[in-house]
């Protein structure tokens, strides 16, 4: 097994041949305003540039895991940026639909 952190929350997880990308924000740096309540107010989020770039990293993916719906588990990009067909594994019914 192979564990990359690509974000706060956004792994890439190697496993018996298959790439697994776990909770995905994929915008650039800087595309949200901070979140509230949050240490950072002064930045925009996410903090940091991606250390991949999002072609290759969507094209490595085999299928996507998110945990919950908070922007930063999965975001706009992420749902624009993966093919529509890949397969999404999520914690309910509720969250499947959207």
């Amino acid at each position: 097994m192979n564990i990359q952190q690509i974000r706060n929350a956004t792994l890439a997880v190697k496993y018996a041949g298959k790439t697994f990308l776990i909770d995905p924000m994929l915008a650039e740096k800087g595309t949200y305003p901070p979140f509230p309540n949050s240490a950072r107010q002064d930045q925009n989020n996410p903090l940091v540039t991606l250390p991949v770039p999002t072609d290759e990293l969507v094209k490595n993916t085999d299928a996507v895991i998110v945990t919950h719906l908070h922007l930063d588990h999965f975001d706009d990009a992420a749902k624009d940026l993966l093919p529509k067909e890949i397969k999404l594994f999520v914690q309910n019914e509720a969250d499947a639909e959207e």
